[in-house]
């Protein structure tokens, strides 16, 4: 069975329509099914800016049923299904509040450092770091299968699930050299800051200046100062 929404026997009049080219500006005709068009004008490929892509940030079929996927939207599919993967993890710890509450706060954490840094880590595993962030505290040391079994539940691809558990399974091994796990690493060291608060954090024998050292990333020193001069 094909999509309705990619079968022209259930298109509308505005089923074809015209985007401007960002980079010379000159209208390029699109059908809702175009994932992306080149520019007659300047020769400039670019994504079908009314295109809806949510389905494809979870179906295991999207390849097939959209064609080959740009870079650009192979980028947002891992953005939205990380969404899907958050609210996996609250269904997961159920009423166990202080748990998602800790878990979203090591994932905000998690994204605040990612979208200060610069190149790779920034442009491909912001996504990714943000799904270990949460998925973290999901299973044990020992037993990583739940998180696996969350990723396997929603369809996530094989390639994307190992980037994931290769993350979260690295917080348990020293010496580990991977800027995506550095991220979750300070952003977890952030939400201990976080929950025990400044007087808590210095009556437990540390001071600003040994929250100094031990980063991975300059974003998480300055969120950590910033923090402690918080009231």
């Amino acid at each position: 069975m094909r999509c309705p929404g990619q079968d022209t026997q259930y298109w509308k009049a505005d089923a074809i329509y015209e985007a401007n080219c960002p980079e010379c500006g000159k209208p390029v005709e699109f059908f809702k099914d175009d994932t992306t068009r080149k520019c007659g004008h300047c020769g400039h490929r670019f994504v079908n800016p009314q295109m809806d892509f949510g389905c494809a940030a979870y179906c295991q079929f999207a390849e097939q049923c959209l064609g080959t996927l740009p870079e650009e939207l192979l980028a947002e599919r891992e953005d939205l299904f990380k969404d899907r993967v958050a609210i996996a993890v609250k269904q997961y710890f159920k009423s166990d509040f202080k748990r998602v509450g800790r878990t979203l706060r090591v994932a905000r954490y998690a994204e605040q450092i990612g979208k200060s840094a610069s190149g790779d880590l920034a442009k491909g595993n912001l996504p990714v770091i943000i799904m270990a962030a949460l998925l973290h505290d999901v299973g044990t040391a020992a037993d990583r299968q739940p998180a696996r079994d969350i990723l396997d539940g929603l369809n996530a691809p094989p390639p994307l699930v190992e980037k994931v558990l290769r993350i979260i399974s690295g917080l348990d091994t020293a010496g580990m050299d991977d800027p995506a796990l550095e991220v979750v690493r300070d952003a977890l060291r952030l939400a201990t800051i976080a929950q025990q608060g400044q007087q808590e954090t210095r009556r437990s024998g540390l001071q600003d200046t040994d929250l100094e050292h031990g980063w991975h990333t300059d974003a998480a020193r300055q969120t950590a100062r910033s923090l402690l001069k918080a009231v």
